[in-house]
């Protein structure tokens, strides 16, 4: 499906697809940007649902290793709205318009919100690797 990241060590093929890390990743950011104004219950309602999406579309865009890609989509997801944010503030810095908050309510919450985001995105491609998954399945009858 794609060009996919290779271990160095010769332990072998990692499993991670880039484009499936991409689109998974890119909208967990949507979710996180588009929430960035929102009271605390919506924002984090926002982003635990993106990053579900997020996590299915990264596992339905690989053949293998669904979890760990939806999970690598959760990781670039954070890393980009980083990017976001800093750029964000450097802008806020030079007179432009405030920048947002990176994690929303206090530590304990951003903690809680992180976990349950990656929680979700797991589920995700968890559910993309049990609707696609080309096993067979044995039926008893």
């Amino acid at each position: 499906m794609g060009p996919r990241i290779v271990d160095a060590g010769g332990g072998g093929d990692i499993g991670l697809e880039p484009m499936a890390v991409g689109w998974g990743g890119l909208v967990g950011t949507i979710g996180l940007a588009a929430s960035a104004a929102a009271p605390l219950w919506v924002r984090a309602l926002a982003i635990i649902g993106a990053f579900l999406i997020g996590g299915f579309l990264a596992g339905v865009r690989t053949l293998d290793h669904r979890a760990l890609n939806a999970a690598a989509a959760w990781v670039f997801g954070w890393l980009l709205w980083a990017a976001i944010c800093l750029v964000l503030a450097i802008v806020a810095g030079f007179g432009g318009p405030t920048d947002p908050e990176f994690a929303p309510g206090s530590d304990g919450a951003s903690l809680l919100i992180a976990a349950a985001s990656l929680l979700a995105a797991a589920v995700g491609g968890l559910a993309a690797d049990r609707r696609y998954s080309t096993r067979r399945i044995r039926r008893r009858y």
